[in-house]
């Protein structure tokens, strides 16, 4: 079966599947922080990239298709690192989500826009990956025990974007966990369709990468 059948059939089968599920699950987590707190986190964060790679391990359900169909783990080490600390870029995005690698306070704010008129502020495109900006969900911010953040949303009604390992769209409802250091680096990326869990694996999709970075 080709990835794009694959995907084709299981966006159709997600959203007979997840939107039935019970209840929404959109109650925020106690403890969330406000703008201007958010923003005296990022204005810490490393103006300067101290790292050239960077490796990556995680893991992956999608609907308990086989590894064959879909490969279910990534396990990647000495990946070289093209930080980019003006501006957002695919080169320097996370595996899964393609959420930026490093947050700088420089990129964050970034006013530059790409061929669609989107900014390539990394904070639009963090949030834009895993929410819908113009919908009725909303990203909660939680300062992290590393002294970088956490962003969260609940039960996210959105097509969910999986780049690798074969570019999956799947929509449904998702809770989404993302967190960065106290350098602004990736720390995890975590998202699942609400209910999920290792009891009901063809019935749902979740996956889950951490990062280390290294000179």
């Amino acid at each position: 079966m080709q990835y794009k059948y694959l995907k084709t059939f299981t966006a159709l089968f997600a959203l007979g599947t997840i939107l039935t599920s019970c209840g929404d699950n959109k109650t925020a987590l106690p403890g969330y922080i406000g703008e201007d707190e958010l923003n005296e986190i990022v204005s810490k964060f490393k103006s300067t990239n101290i790292y050239e790679h960077y490796s990556v391990k995680g893991s992956l359900n999608y609907f308990a298709y086989s590894e064959d169909l879909v490969p279910n783990t990534v396990n990647r080490s000495n990946v070289k690192f093209n930080d980019d600390l003006e501006k957002y870029n695919t080169s320097s995005s996370s595996y899964y989500l393609q959420v930026p690698l490093h947050l700088t306070p420089q990129n964050w704010v970034c006013e530059e826009e790409n061929s669609q008129g989107l900014p390539l502020a990394t904070k639009y495109q963090l949030e834009a990956k895993i929410y819908r900006p113009a919908g009725l969900d909303k990203i909660y911010y939680y300062r992290s025990d590393n002294d970088g953040f956490i962003c969260r949303v609940f039960g996210a009604n959105k097509e969910l974007i999986v780049k690798n390992p074969s570019d999956i769209r799947c929509h449904g409802k998702w809770d989404i966990e993302i967190e960065y250091n106290s350098d602004g680096y990736l720390v995890r990326e975590k998202f699942a369709t609400i209910n999920a869990s290792e009891n009901n694996k063809s019935e749902s999709c979740y996956g889950e990468a951490t990062y280390t970075f290294s000179e």
